[in-house]
């Protein structure tokens, strides 16, 4: 398990706070309302633990997951309870349309929703480390915590982004999480150094 200093942590947020605010900028652009965010919580984990606390209250979850490689590489996913996955759905296709009318929409939809979110986040990552990410299309997983994360290498370390979208008249809290090998999150910590030296040069 990858440890980190307390100034590499603070460091991390610092930079996964602008990329996962452009990607609520661009979320409210896609629902038409303003959405307020939550400053993510970011914690690492191993695929087991991270599963154990997704899965804390046995809640099916929709996870869009998206390959990205670059200056370093690994998988993005977006992950919504599948109640509130549906929410957003619904606010994207329109707002009185109800929900039971949605079955044969919502993936194709779930899955336009994560790729744009990831997307941003990783052009904001591109922007701050200066270099481009090559991205796979979104795939749409269904069901618990370990199905959907198992999708991914179980070698791999959780960085766990806990977030609340807050809308006008609802919350919905999410996570955003890449999974990245040894070797990445060393490139990742690498990138962020040169980021934060860049600033305070």
């Amino acid at each position: 398990m990858h440890e980190f200093t307390p100034l590499q942590q603070d460091a991390i947020c610092e930079v996964f706070n602008i990329s996962v605010g452009q990607a609520a900028a661009t979320m409210s652009e896609m629902v038409g309302e303003e959405i307020l965010l939550s400053i993510p919580n970011i914690q690492f984990y191993t695929l087991e633990k991270a599963s154990e606390i997704l899965n804390q209250n046995n809640e099916r979850i929709c996870g869009v997951q998206q390959d990205f490689s670059g200056c370093f590489h690994g998988h993005a996913l977006l992950i919504f309870p599948e109640d509130r996955s549906l929410e957003l759905v619904r606010l994207m296709i329109g707002k009185n349309m109800p929900l039971e009318y949605l079955t044969e929409l919502e993936q194709d939809a779930l899955a336009e929703v994560g790729n744009i979110i990831l997307n941003a986040c990783l052009a904001s990552l591109s922007d701050i480390f200066q270099h481009q990410f090559q991205c796979g299309l979104p795939v749409l997983h269904i069901g618990n915590s370990q199905t959907v994360l198992l999708q991914c290498d179980p070698e791999h370390q959780v960085m766990l982004l806990h977030i609340q979208f807050t809308l006008a008249h609802r919350k919905i809290e999410g996570y955003v999480i890449f999974m990245m090998n040894a070797e990445s999150l060393d490139l990742l910590l690498k990138a962020i150094e040169q980021f934060t030296s860049g600033i305070s040069s």
